[in-house]
């Protein structure tokens, strides 16, 4: 169910991706459920220095174990950590993330990492992890060092199972970066950017579940 962007003063966090759309029957009865579809726009500061708008789709089961979770609670927001932890674990996932600032490759870089550090404090990502996805980054990122991140750029991601295939398009349409990564901490981490314990996506993700109709 699609819902209006809500923007919020709050922090924003860096990993970003992309959905795909999928025209088949299945994929559209899947999407008509509710808990599968997100917008969200998320400000950083007051003074809107940072914005990003945030697109997710989740699909497979996960949407169906939320609303019966969810639906069967007197008060749903009581459930709050349950539910986050369901989207965390998620396995099919879409999401795009379009920039709505420019900023430097630098300043996205650290707010990657402040990230993932977030996560390896909640025991998401080992320290291991850590280390291994923060040198990735630097290096997958370096072909953005001079232009930097600009406004109308979006970065892709698409989850299937522990497979995560990454696109960054910039704003004249050109894919700057394709790859795909393989292993659980690369789902963890995306995943763990929208709905970890810190996340500042993950309130405003979280509200949008609360006020499904069940």
């Amino acid at each position: 169910m699609r819902r209006p962007f809500t923007p919020t003063p709050t922090l924003c966090v860096g990993l970003l991706l992309t959905a795909l759309p999928s025209s088949s029957a299945s994929a559209q009865d899947e999407e008509s459920l509710c808990c599968t579809r997100f917008e969200y726009v998320l400000e950083r500061t007051i003074f809107k220095v940072d914005a990003v708008r945030l697109e997710l789709t989740v699909t497979g089961e996960t949407p169906g174990r939320v609303a019966e979770l969810v639906g069967a609670q007197p008060d749903p927001r009581s459930s709050s950590d349950t539910v986050a932890a369901l989207y965390l674990a998620a396995d099919d996932a879409q999401v795009r993330m379009t920039f709505l600032r420019s900023f430097s490759l630098g300043r996205f870089l650290g707010a990657n990492r402040n990230v993932m550090e977030r996560l390896m404090r909640a025991d998401i990502l080992s320290d291991e992890e850590f280390q291994r996805l923060d040198a990735e980054n630097d290096d997958r990122f370096q072909v953005l060092a001079e232009d930097g991140i600009r406004d109308g750029d979006r970065i892709e991601h698409r989850v299937r199972g522990d497979t995560v295939t990454t696109r960054y398009i910039d704003v004249a349409g050109t894919v700057r970066i394709e790859d795909v990564r393989i292993g659980p901490e690369q789902r963890r981490v995306l995943m763990g950017s929208l709905f970890g314990p810190d996340s500042g996506f993950r309130k405003g993700l979280l509200d949008q579940v609360f006020n499904e109709p069940y």
